[in-house]
């Protein structure tokens, strides 16, 4: 997103993403395991939905590998919808099943019942902190003036790449 569009949009993305990890820190820690796992079919729910969402990126993203844009041109054209960015990143960490696994296993496995409330608490941040610092650096260094000519030149590529290991990957998802 910070390179197809902005880095203010690049860093509402990684926003997004950070809130996702954030709610599944806290599912995790807070036991909601249980309840998910209790959810007829939840499991092929998400991975309907998140697989299905992986190949939609995916094909966007080689429907538009070809159009590059500079840098100036995009941020005139997306200012009236930003906050579309933090959604987008959101909905793409909350649709991904293997993050659910990942953070609610994690969290329900390593942490008992006896676990205190306030370490729960500051690993939930810690989660949040370190997702969206990981994403912000990215969105920042692929956006900075410095190599954001560089980044441009290889737009077609890495859309055209990525979509394809989108579609791939949504593909697999849906599979199971």
């Amino acid at each position: 997103v910070a390179l197809g569009q902005s880095r203010r949009a690049g860093l509402l993305t990684a926003f997004g993403v950070a809130t996702g990890s954030g709610f599944f820190a806290m599912a995790g820690l807070f036991g909601l395991l249980l309840l998910v796992h209790s959810i007829p079919y939840f499991d092929l729910i998400m991975r309907f939905v998140g697989g299905g969402y992986l190949a939609w990126i995916g094909l966007d993203m080689m429907r538009h590998c070809r159009r590059v844009n500079t840098f100036e041109e995009e941020n005139v054209q997306k200012k009236s919808n930003q906050v579309t960015f933090y959604w987008i990143g959101l909905f793409t960490n909350l649709t991904n099943p293997k993050a659910w696994v990942f953070y609610l296993s994690l969290f329900t496995l390593l942490m008992g019942q006896g676990f205190p409330v306030l370490g729960k608490i500051a690993i939930n941040l810690a989660m949040f902190v370190i997702s969206f610092v990981w994403y912000s650096a990215v969105a920042i260094l692929i956006s900075s003036r410095r190599f954001q000519p560089i980044f441009l030149g290889f737009q077609p590529f890495i859309h055209g790449a990525l979509g394809a290991l989108l579609i791939v990957l949504g593909g697999k998802v849906l599979l199971g």
